[in-house]
């Protein structure tokens, strides 16, 4: 429980930092290592894995002079089993690709993650997906 109030808290300071604040919401789809919603609110982008359920967050910085191509770094809880009460927490950076065609945003990314409850471990993960921007 305490690692989750963490993570909370992790979030909502990303998101009071973020530099890109006022640009305008996307939500869409991702698959891949959690396939379910995708959503980016500036620089920050969040995540939920519907197949099996996962929450992330991520802070993402472009590469200078370079809109398309971006790094990052951010958090994950995956695998919560209410029945086992099995949780897995791990942090994480993120390597990705975008490009834009009117108001859809294609990406793909790379997620190294080492997680660091229930079992510690490091794990390489992928996403692709689209995105509206409202």
């Amino acid at each position: 429980m305490k690692s989750i109030v963490y993570i909370c808290s992790l979030i909502t300071f990303m998101l009071f930092t973020s530099s890109a604040a006022t640009a305008a919401p996307q939500v869409g789809v991702m698959i891949g290592s959690d396939s379910g919603i995708n959503a980016k609110f500036g620089d920050i982008k969040l995540g939920v894995g519907l197949d099996k359920f996962s929450i992330t967050a991520d802070k993402m910085i472009n590469f200078n002079n370079t809109p398309h191509f971006y790094y990052g770094f951010g958090g994950k809880i995956a695998d919560i089993n209410s029945s086992k009460h099995d949780l897995k927490l791990g942090a994480r950076a993120i390597f990705g690709a975008q490009t834009s065609v009117e108001r859809f945003t294609f990406f793909v990314e790379a997620q190294p993650i080492l997680y660091i409850i229930d079992d510690v471990k490091v794990e390489l993960e992928a996403i692709a997906g689209v995105r509206y921007q409202f």
